[in-house]
């Protein structure tokens, strides 16, 4: 008699959150874990939501530091019948990674890479490691773990693992269940257990649950064997359910090793905590080409995808018109799409080819081109062989965030959007399916793994509204019941979780789902392990983040979010992807890449936000005291604004919080001295070099750290007596003769320019000249950057009105104003626009318009320069980059002859203005630096040249690292 036959069915006992002992767990958490343990109100919201459209809040959050503190939590949670969610990433798009009892963070510490055998091609590690970072460290070996989502930036192995991820390349590679050999696993008992290839002779035996669970699973794949072959879909990509299937060989060949890491990939954490796993490596190609195929519409698209398997590709993604045009919202992806697109299509395809000698690419592309051509598929076939396709797949990578850069409540949501069919049947389909989405008088974005046939088909749906609550439901059953038509699978590669698991009955029927019951029942009998997830789920529309009669709050603003409804509306445009997570590359977050805690990613910041304007946080408005710590390392460098995919920015949220929270208690001293550079500038001009004298010893520095809280350890910038505004006046300077039919610009000098770095000016004044420029130093008044920096705003907007009415007569007239300083630009050209409202506002815009960064106008200049370095690092100004202009100062370097130009792609400097003087910043604003700037400064060789064009990047270099940065506009003149 089987255990199947002995235990009967019935729900799985789930442990009930509500009724634990709260103070008696966190006491006792606080007691034993060595890492963190926090059970705030700001921390628990912060994990209460992941990448879908559920929100649970848990009881605490664990950030374990090692095996050990997991051990302890598991052991505690037990005693207090507690549930326990693992959490990685917090990317799940289904709801995997909430839960209402206790949550374990492991991406923060416990992310080690243990052990790499190259020759046999294994690696051990940690699950909270981040498969990207992961991957850059098995780079050197030529090796990969091969599974490659689009979140790798930031998604963990053992999220990886829990989903049974799969990505873009799963026709060459398969899932992550291909690639996990064994797994070392905490089961529910506080047993930890080895899950490895063992043959039937060495399965334990007894009544311990090890034993209980090796010959449960065995014995139910046995038993429904005919059920499994009739019931599971003949599909690359199913993950839904548990993997039964894995099993079903083993009662005809009993010789066949059992390895029970088939069973928990896959299970959400519903079976046990995998604490390390042995991971399967490929070798990395040696040869790779892209190519992007145009088609008129996306059903004829998905007709040629059978075709193009046929030549063995290594993937074949798609994005619809939808999808693409989107990627118009953000300039930098909006760039990208350019390069490899003709016309309108309503949908492409990205087809890649591996291989190891780079000649057998072109034949195979050729060979796909002509029989596409002669089937009369596509009609535009862009190839790139270089490192060109990395931009081409970061746009692919977007699509995940860039389908719900929606404006209005109604959004493209991830519901249905994870199924697969045979590709042979894709095209029937979607077309089908689409025809769901339309009899719902709505339209979906598509894109994704046309490959496998798995294609992401995000509805657009208002949850906010009984009529979208009604939608949501309706398309997810009627998709149900398409795929069970069509043989495909529900769960693609984005789990069950609470989505898909009310679907699990239906898309496996009343035996099947009764053996996922007895999975569950025996690895989890208290029903601990990441409850309602695959089975015994609570209803599709139960613990939705927003919901029927949910009001997006709309307080009173400084700017304008009129585009989005309101700023509630702008902060909910984060959906939770997590793109603000990653470590490796780009600026964006450089808080979180020193500290990599949630609170201080993106994400973090917006979801803090979000639930403090709703009243969750317990008051309503913004002024909460957890609200402003979250906030508080937020540098302002506005790479959110360019490099979250649909363009969060919470440099100006911060500014408005903290315009908020001041007006509740009161602008601190710092902030009305940090906010007005201006006044401080023209008083220590004045008084120079005695200013510098008292600001830069001992006693001055002592004094400012007391009141002011600047850091004793910083070297105050040094004010000049002789101003640029002197200087620019006849002072000291000579405008060159016979300039006076050349076009005009107007340079605007800024305050650092002015009073700290007027050499800067000088230079840009000859560089522009020499270019054939007549040029007319202007300045009308600041900025008005570090006024916005520390929510003066009230003070910014009357500042704004003032400069823009000085600087509108010159735009008026055609002029270009050229900008020497990034935070100065960025502020004219995308701040004060927001502030001023009414025709100030469109004067506003045209003063926008007309303002341009001294690079800019640089690189249309003849200019007769003498060779230089040959080597040249830059360093953009975080504000450079978000605005796109990088390549501006890049193109002029390149212009100083037999020089090499080398972006450090370093992130941002960490001092930010004025954040990095703060006290209370100093250490990350420190590790900032160190992460990737100060590295590349001390590695410099004689003869090298760092170039930096933000005044806050070359104080940061000079206080940290000793070395002196030149503004572009220096070293150009230097070389004429």
């Amino acid at each position: 008699m089987s255990l199947v036959q002995v235990e009967t069915g019935g729900q799985v006992p789930q442990a009930d959150a509500a009724a634990v002992d709260l103070n008696g767990l966190k006491f006792e958490l606080e007691r034993a874990i060595e890492g963190e343990v926090r059970f705030d109100l700001v921390t628990r919201s912060l994990y209460s939501t992941d990448a879908s459209v559920y929100l649970i809040q848990p009881l605490g959050v664990v950030i374990a530091r090692h095996r050990e503190d997991i051990l302890r939590a598991f052991e505690i949670c037990r005693r207090f019948r507690c549930p326990v969610t693992m959490r990685g990433g917090g990317t799940s798009q289904a709801g995997q990674a909430i839960g209402t009892g206790l949550q374990i963070d492991i991406s923060k510490y416990y992310n080690r890479v243990l052990e790499v055998n190259a020759e046999e091609r294994w690696v051990r590690v940690e699950p909270g490691v981040v498969l990207d970072e992961l991957n850059a460290e098995l780079a050197p070996l030529g090796l990969r773990f091969a599974p490659d989502i689009s979140t790798a930036s930031r998604a963990t192995i053992g999220g990886m693992m829990a989903n049974n991820s799969a990505g873009a390349r799963s026709v060459l590679y398969g899932k992550t269940i291909d690639h996990v050999l064994e797994q070392t696993v905490l089961l529910s008992d506080g047993s930890v257990v080895h899950f490895r290839e063992i043959p039937r002779s060495e399965i334990p035996s007894g009544d311990s649950l090890e034993a209980k669970v090796y010959h449960k699973v065995l014995d139910l794949a046995s038993e429904h064997a005919a059920e499994i072959e009739r019931r599971y879909p003949k599909v690359v990509r199913r993950v839904g359910g548990y993997n039964l299937d894995e099993f079903t060989e083993h009662s005809l060949n009993p010789a066949k090793p059992v390895n029970l890491a088939k069973i928990m990939v896959g299970s959400e954490g519903t079976l046990g905590i995998v604490l390390e796993a042995k991971l399967k490596l490929v070798p990395l190609p040696k040869a790779k080409a892209v190519m992007v195929i145009c088609f008129r519409e996306l059903l004829d698209s998905l007709s040629a995808t059978p075709v193009i398997l046929e030549h063995k590709p290594s993937a074949v993604e798609v994005m619809d018109k939808r999808i693409l045009d989107n990627t118009k919202q953000n300039a930098a992806l909006d760039r990208i799409r350019m390069t490899f697109m003709e016309g309108d299509p309503g949908s492409t395809l990205c087809v890649e080819f591996y291989s190891d000698r780079k000649d057998d690419l072109p034949p195979r592309l050729k060979a796909l081109e002509e029989d596409l051509r002669a089937r009369k598929l596509g009609y535009h076939y862009h190839i790139e062989t270089g490192p060109e396709q990395a931009r081409i797949w970061s746009l692919r990578e977007a699509a995940l965030g860039l389908s719900m850069a929606m404006k209005e409540d109604a959004k493209s949501i991830s519901f249905v959007e994870d199924t697969a069919v045979r590709p042979e049947r894709l095209s029937e389909y979607i077309g089908r399916f689409l025809t769901i989405v339309e009899s719902h008088g709505t339209t979906a974005g598509v894109y994704a793994h046309a490959s496998v046939g798995c294609l992401h088909v995000r509805p657009v749906v208002n949850l906010k509204t009984e009529e979208g609550l009604r939608t949501f439901e309706s398309i997810a059953g009627k998709v149900a019941d398409l795929v069970l038509e069509f043989g495909g699978a529900l769960s693609g590669e984005h789990g069950d979780g609470m989505v898909r698991s009310p679907f699990m009955r239906q898309m496996f029927g009343d035996t099947l789902y009764e053996a996922f019951r007895d999975v569950k029942r025996t690895f989890d009998p208290q029903g601990l392990l990441n409850p309602g997830k695959i089975v015994d789920s609570p209803p599709l529309t139960a613990n939705l983040r927003f919901g029927a009669g949910y009001k997006t709050p709309n307080p009173r603003t400084y700017f304008d979010y009129s585009e989005y409804g309101g700023m509630g509306g702008a902060v909910e445009m984060c959906s939770g992807v997590g793109a603000c997570r990653k470590k490796l590359a780009g600026t964006m977050c450089p808080s979180y890449m020193v500290t990599r805690d949630e609170s201080a990613s993106t994400r973090g910041r917006a979801n803090t936000l979000r639930m403090a304007m709703a009243g969750r946080l317990g008051e309503a408005g913004l002024g909460d005291e957890g609200v402003y710590r979250v906030l508080d390392l937020c540098l302002e460098c506005r790479a959110c604004k360019a490099e979250c995919p649909v363009g969060v920015d919470v440099a100006r949220f911060k500014s408005e919080f903290l315009a908020d929270y001041h007006g509740r208690h009161g602008t601190p001293l710092r902030a009305k001295l940090l906010g007005n550079v201006q006044a401080l500038g023209e008083w220590g001009s004045r008084f120079a070099p005695i200013s510098n004298w008292v600001a830069g010893g001992a006693v001055g520095r002592w004094f400012n750290e007391k009141i002011a809280g600047v850091d004793r350890r910083r070297t105050p910038p040094v004010w000049r007596r002789q101003t640029f505004a002197k200087i620019a006046r006849g002072g000291a300077w000579t405008p060159r003769a016979g300039l006076e039919a050349c076009p005009t610009v107007a340079l605007f000098n800024d305050t650092f320019t002015n009073h700290y770095d007027p050499e800067i000016g000088v230079a840009a004044l000859e560089v522009l000249e020499r270019g054939g420029r007549r040029v007319n130093v202007v300045r009308p008044g600041c900025c008005g950057r570090p006024l916005i920096s520390q929510g003066l705003l009230e003070r910014a907007t009357e500042n704004a009105a003032t400069l823009v009415e000085g600087l509108f007569p010159i735009a008026q007239r055609g002029e270009k104003i050229v900008f020497l300083e990034p935070s100065c630009l960025s502020s004219v050209k995308e701040d004060l626009p927001s502030l001023l409202r009414g025709e100030q506002q469109k004067r506003a815009r045209t003063v926008a318009d007309a303002c341009v960064l001294f690079e800019e106008v640089a690189t249309e200049l003849d200019l007769p320069l003498r060779a230089g370095p040959k080597k040249i690092l830059l360093h953009g100004h975080c504000h450079q980059k978000s605005m796109g202009l990088l390549q501006a100062s890049v193109k002029l370097l390149s212009k100083i002859p037999s020089a090499t130009v080398t972006d450090l792609d370093a992130g941002c400097c960490g001092m930010a203005g004025s954040f990095g003087y703060a006290k209370e910043h100093y250490e990350v604003s420190v590790a900032i630096a160190e992460r990737k700037l100060l590295p590349a400064v001390k590695a410099m060789q004689p003869g090298d040249v760092l170039v930096a064009p933000g005044t806050s990047c070359r104080h940061q270099v000079a206080d940290l690292g000793g070395a002196k940065a030149a503004h572009p506009a220096v070293l150009i003149r230097d070389l004429l």
